[in-house]
């Protein structure tokens, strides 16, 4: 039922709002309460890094696999100017803190239902990532997750983090 709601609302924002958000536009900013609730997870703050945007769910089945693939990733370029900021769409909250007990981050993660954030980046798919350059452009948006992309994904982001 909430994967219904979801893809409704969804395709709601889809054609009922702005244009989608496309490679080179600039990333519209945010400021998202952390799912923890102790402070608070803005863009902004990342400028001149490169960031991994990773939008996810708990029943969403390609997140699970997802998620180690980031935290190697995190790992990866922790001396890097890199960052993967993750940002659940979960409508109850406990179903995310739950989630991360069994698959656990090395990120920070947001908490972004009931907030526009879905509809400014035009999630419509589980998971849906933005990695965006240090100059605050989009530069890349990648739908779901295939172990079969990671070696394109950590390309993309050796490039990106590479760059000026």
């Amino acid at each position: 039922m909430r994967l219904l709601i979801l893809l409704l609302l969804s395709a709601w924002s889809f054609c009922c709002t702005a244009a989608p958000l496309a490679v080179n536009d600039t990333a519209p900013e945010f400021s998202l309460s952390a799912l923890d609730g102790a402070n608070k997870i803005v863009l902004d703050d990342y400028k001149g890094k490169v960031v991994y945007l990773d939008f996810w769910a708990s029943w969403c089945i390609p997140c699970r696999r997802s998620f180690p693939f980031l935290n190697k990733l995190k790992a990866q370029y922790v001396d890097k100017k890199f960052e993967i900021i993750s940002i659940n769409l979960e409508q109850d909250v406990n179903d995310a803190k739950q989630f991360l007990t069994q698959y656990p981050v090395l990120y920070p993660v947001a908490q972004g239902y009931n907030n526009d954030i879905q509809s400014l980046y035009n999630v419509l798919v589980m998971p849906t990532a933005y990695i965006i350059g240090k100059d605050g452009t989009v530069r890349i948006k990648h739908l779901g997750f295939k172990e079969s992309q990671q070696a394109y994904i950590e390309a993309i982001v050796d490039k990106l983090v590479s760059e000026f």
